[in-house]
């Protein structure tokens, strides 16, 4: 190639890619995952568009669902400076493990848990995550200009030189990004136009676990009160509660206490392996869950033989805040998180749907949210597309790196294995698992699941000269 020529390319391929970083990312879903993306975008000062289905004033709408944050995540929040983050979720200071009948099993301080490092740990509603991540978009945050609600994605185009992805929404407005992120959860249509594309439909199906699981939240009542002392059990701060069941009474239910504002709630749930699947809706705040009156006195009626304090607090949930949904991850978990082309990414539940079992969903979605955004934002200052974080496709790569793909693969199985135990109805099982968390040490209850997303969120912020996450708050 000659000289000339060569200079012609150098300038063409600065041009493309200078044209590529003035267009925006392109965010696909509002949820928790979505709006860390957005938060961490704005921080590098990269231009985004937010896609949501739901309606801007359901955005934060309190649906009864919640999680356990585990150490990277609180750790995200204080590097973002998240507003009041700490005061606005709840910590506990032990898990209380009790049996269905109400027999108390065990007190596990939450400083012996792996990770914690003698701190206290978390879980927020959902709501509540999003409040804080929506207040720190603050006015950036602008509806019908950077944010489209009431909305979604139906199609995508790459170009095929790595410019821009061009993506239209149910509305026909087209939309132009240097990428396209899917934080749509697990019932994603954009995945599977990326993933099933030419194949014929079905190509990329989801597991039903057999699984049925109902959740709701109930202000705490006096009656409630009482029946919930002997769970808090800790020295300091609330108790999450585990109930475990056996071969007589199977299932499982867990309750955390939460406060909003001056009142106390008791989040919850539980769980019953199901041979049939759960109806579904369009509701996908409530991952496409059922809710109502008949929802409540079915799970009534599975509870009729467990302890007064899980009938009680059934009791006290309002219809309206019971919702019952199946479990679900994918059968195939070898399927790339990244399209083709290298603009599109999956994030979150998108890529990786699993039980709530080891408490990783959202967890493993705000690492995917944060690692992918910091290596876009620093490649939004270089001037060349070079590098391991020199361009849009290498800032998306990261979610098919062989390590992550084999911890996300890995967490999803235990996840399915842990969900199976934990609602078997054997006897036998049951026996052993009681035994198993009244005597084995804390570490072999609770693993350190979470290390594999401080491994991955650290290798984003080593790659991109920036310092990592530190050990403690």
């Amino acid at each position: 190639q000659n000289p000339e020529q060569e200079i012609i390319d150098f300038h063409n391929n600065h041009q493309r890619l200078t044209n590529t970083m003035s267009l925006p990312v392109i965010v696909s879903g509002a949820g928790p995952c979505g709006l860390l993306c957005a938060v961490v975008l704005q921080k590098y000062s990269v231009p985004f568009i937010l896609v949501e289905r739901v309606e801007e004033s359901k955005l934060t709408a309190d649906v009864g669902s919640g999680f356990d944050m585990a150490p990277t995540a609180v750790r995200i929040f204080e590097h973002l400076g998240l507003p009041q983050w700490k005061e606005r979720m709840s910590n506990f200071s032990g898990i209380t493990i009790m049996s269905m009948s109400g027999d108390h099993i065990r007190l596990i301080p939450a400083t012996e848990l792996p990770g914690q490092e003698g701190q206290e740990a978390y879980a927020t509603k959902r709501s509540t995550l999003q409040q804080c991540l929506v207040e720190k978009l603050g006015s950036n945050l602008v509806s019908g200009s950077n944010a489209h609600f009431g909305v979604f994605v139906t199609a995508h185009e790459e170009a095929s030189d790595g410019s821009k992805v061009t993506v239209t929404l149910s509305n026909g407005i087209t939309l132009e990004g240097r990428a396209l992120l899917v934080c749509e959860g697990w019932r994603s249509l954009t995945r599977e136009r990326i993933l099933e594309g030419g194949s014929s439909p079905g190509a990329d199906p989801v597991n039903f676990c057999n699984i049925a699981m109902w959740w709701g939240k109930c202000e705490v009542s006096p009656t409630l009160k009482d029946l919930l002392r002997p769970t808090q059990t800790a020295k300091e701060g609330g108790s999450f509660c585990m109930f475990l069941g056996d071969g007589s009474e199977p299932g499982n239910f867990v309750a955390a206490p939460a406060k909003d504002g001056d009142k106390d709630f008791i989040l919850w749930s539980a769980a019953q392996q199901a041979l049939v699947e759960p109806g579904q809706t369009d509701d996908l705040t409530r991952r496409g869950g059922v809710r109502g009156e008949q929802v409540k006195e079915e799970l009534q009626d599975v509870l009729r033989r467990r302890c007064e304090l899980l009938q009680e607090i059934v009791k006290a949930t309002p219809a309206s805040d019971v919702t019952k949904v199946g479990l679900y991850d994918r059968k195939n978990l070898s399927q790339s998180s990244v399209s083709p082309t290298g603009l599109v990414a999956l994030l979150g539940d998108a890529s990786h749907p699993q039980t709530p079992f080891l408490g990783q969903g959202c967890n493993m979605a705000l690492a995917d949210a944060f690692a992918v955004c910091t290596r876009l934002g620093v490649a939004n200052n270089k001037t060349e597309g070079t590098g391991a974080v020199g361009s849009v496709r290498a800032a998306l790569s990261c979610l098919d790196a062989q390590e992550r793909k084999m911890f996300a693969r890995k967490t999803v199985l235990n996840a399915r294995y842990i969900a199976r135990l934990m609602t078997s109805d054997s006897s036998i099982k049951g026996f052993v698992m009681r035994k198993s968390f009244q005597y084995l040490p804390t570490s072999f209850i609770f693993p350190r699941v979470d290390e594999g997303n401080r491994t991955f969120v650290n290798q984003a912020l080593k790659d991109c000269s920036l310092p990592i996450l530190p050990e403690n708050l």
